[in-house]
């Protein structure tokens, strides 16, 4: 797929539109696999970081983003950003005080001032929920702040 995208940014630079043309490229999960991003010891669960049922990096999925006329080299930003972060990155200097035409709140990321809560459960299929809400078990929720790398920023909800 990374392949994939060399070539579609090759052929937007052949055709003059790439530099006048944001993209915004996200996943809707990570992996639960081992990437050594997270230690072995925050992966097994330790006093800094719960025991998760699943590897951290299934709540790190790829977010890229090449702004209007950016003329650097590729980065790798570690800043704690969620999918939800893209109404607000696609808008940034186009719309100003952009709201949501569905729910008439603002788009912004001030949530991300507080944690944020996040499931580990393990049903994908819709039909292991309910018609308008999720069936998460107690004990299947916790808060995530800031640097997601930093076992202590993770925090199991007891319930």
């Amino acid at each position: 797929a990374l392949k994939r995208l060399g070539s579609w940014f090759e052929y937007l630079k052949k055709n003059g539109v790439y530099d006048n043309t944001r993209i915004i490229i996200v996943a809707d999960h990570g992996a639960d696999i081992e990437t050594a991003v997270f230690s072995e010891e925050d992966s097994a669960g330790s006093s800094a970081a719960p025991l998760l049922p699943v590897k951290r990096e299934a709540f790190n999925p790829l977010l890229m983003v090449k702004d209007f006329y950016m003329d650097s080299p590729l980065i790798t930003d570690s800043t704690f950003m969620t999918n939800a972060d893209v109404p607000t990155l696609a808008m940034k200097n186009i719309i100003q005080n952009p709201i949501n035409p569905f729910t008439g709140n603002p788009v912004t990321d001030v949530i991300k001032k507080t944690p944020l809560r996040i499931t580990t459960s393990t049903k994908w299929m819709p039909n292991e929920h309910h018609k308008n809400t999720f069936n998460i078990r107690p004990g299947e929720w916790y808060f995530v702040h800031n640097n997601i790398f930093d076992a202590k920023n993770w925090q199991k909800i007891e319930q």
